[in-house]
């Protein structure tokens, strides 16, 4: 019979009381060598259990005693291996796999799904990154546009970026390397996605009635009595400045930034473009009742002009990007031609924008524009319309508006892209 078993009988009130005293005796006395040693900080080996009283010649009922305590002792040394390695298992692979992606839910994540499209021949996805930088970028960086983001995700709020150009209008590919991390966007070519510096227009603060034309705005130099000299021209100078400056250009393809003589609503500015054949511009829109007011705020004239088909939520933001008139009643629409399409595509690349905080700080920080408000913008235009002071283009110098022809524009502005 083994102690195990003689243990039991004894829990159990069945042994005689010779039997039942030499159990309670070797408790006792193991008992108190066990306490004795813990005192001492002395707990020996398991393996060690027994060795000595069996040299001693102790008793056949203490050597199985032992033998149980020995095994006894080892199972819990082992049960205690085994938690502590999966403790510590466990701790390695929640700071190797969970951490990282725990610590990304505080930062902005250029890689999340925006949305996902399911069509007959298949689905696509977006990532967050693509679709917010498509709407910043026509709002806010003619020229500029991009809508395609590669995301690489190292973890902890950290991302490394490829922003790829699709489509070009001056026939290069520029892409764009970058990395975010913890809600910084840094870009190792900054120049590509640059955005107008100051008010590319001519419409600021010495022009600021939208009622009138820059012409009835646009005065000499006046001296006061001080000798004083107050200038109204805008940023190109005066219409024969522009026009000394466009003949000075060399040849060559230039991005432009024109001033309209006058404010147009959206039709009005388009039967302006198609007569002129200008074809895909970035025009300049008015969102405050001065056009001064947050400067260099616009939209493409072709959706977009971008190359990969992106998605989101059409009914939360409808007309956002090209995609959503591809082929309406079996057309391919891809100019924006009603004043009430530009409308409801302007106040849906703002609303989007507004509900992007994260993303929106973090561009103002790096490339210096869009941190105003949204909302007041979207205002506005819902009550007045789209309202047209300047567009941008690429063109050849001798296709370039003439000052003369009620068109004014920032000569030292343009960047030459050829």
């Amino acid at each position: 019979m083994t102690f195990r078993e003689l243990l039991n009988l004894y829990k159990a009130g069945s042994l005689d009381e010779a039997r039942r005293r030499e159990v309670e005796e070797a408790i006792d006395r193991e008992d108190a060598i066990l306490g004795y040693l813990a005192e001492q900080d002395a707990l020996p080996e398991p393996e060690s259990f027994g060795t000595e009283i069996e040299r001693e010649g102790a008793d056949p009922m203490e050597q199985r005693f032992q033998r149980e305590l020995s095994r006894g002792i080892r199972r819990a040394f082992v049960r205690l291996g085994i938690c502590v390695g999966a403790v510590l298992l466990a701790a390695l692979l929640l700071v190797q796999f969970v951490l990282p992606h725990a610590a990304d839910l505080f930062y902005y994540d250029p890689g999340e799904i925006a949305a996902v499209h399911e069509g007959e021949n298949g689905g696509y996805k977006t990532n967050r990154m693509s679709l917010d930088l498509a709407v910043y970028s026509e709002l806010f960086l003619p020229g500029g546009y991009r809508e395609n983001v590669n995301v690489f995700d190292r973890g902890y709020g950290t991302y490394d970026l490829i922003i790829i150009q699709n489509v070009t209008t001056t026939g290069r590919f520029t892409d764009v390397a970058g990395r975010i991390d913890k809600n910084r966007l840094i870009l190792y070519d900054r120049n590509t996605l640059k955005a107008p510096v100051g008010n590319a227009f001519e419409w600021g603060l010495n022009h600021p009635d939208p009622a009138l034309s820059l012409s009835e705005q646009v005065r000499p130099p006046e001296t006061d009595e001080n000798g004083v000299t107050y200038w109204s021209a805008g940023m190109a100078g005066y219409p024969e400045d522009a026009r000394q400056r466009l003949a000075e250009l060399p040849e060559g393809r230039y991005r432009g930034f024109v001033s309209l003589d006058r404010v147009m609503d959206y039709d009005a500015f388009a039967a302006f473009a198609e007569s002129r054949g200008l074809g895909s511009v970035w025009c300049a829109v008015q969102v405050s009742e001065n056009p001064s007011y947050a400067s260099n705020v616009g939209f493409s004239t072709d959706w977009g002009s971008g190359g990969n088909l992106l998605c989101w939520d059409q009914e939360k933001y409808p007309q956002l990007k090209r995609d959503a008139f591809a082929g309406r009643n079996g057309e391919d629409q891809w100019t924006i031609r009603s004043a009430e399409d530009a409308k409801t595509h302007l106040i849906s690349l703002l609303r989007y924008l507004g509900d992007q905080p994260r993303f929106r700080a973090m561009m103002a920080e790096c490339l210096g524009v869009g941190a105003a408000e949204t909302e007041p913008m979207v205002e506005w235009v819902q009550a007045h319309g789209v309202q047209v002071y300047g567009f941008s283009l690429i063109a050849d110098k001798e296709t370039l508006p003439d000052p003369r022809a009620g068109v004014l524009r920032r000569a030292e502005e343009m960047i030459r892209t050829e």
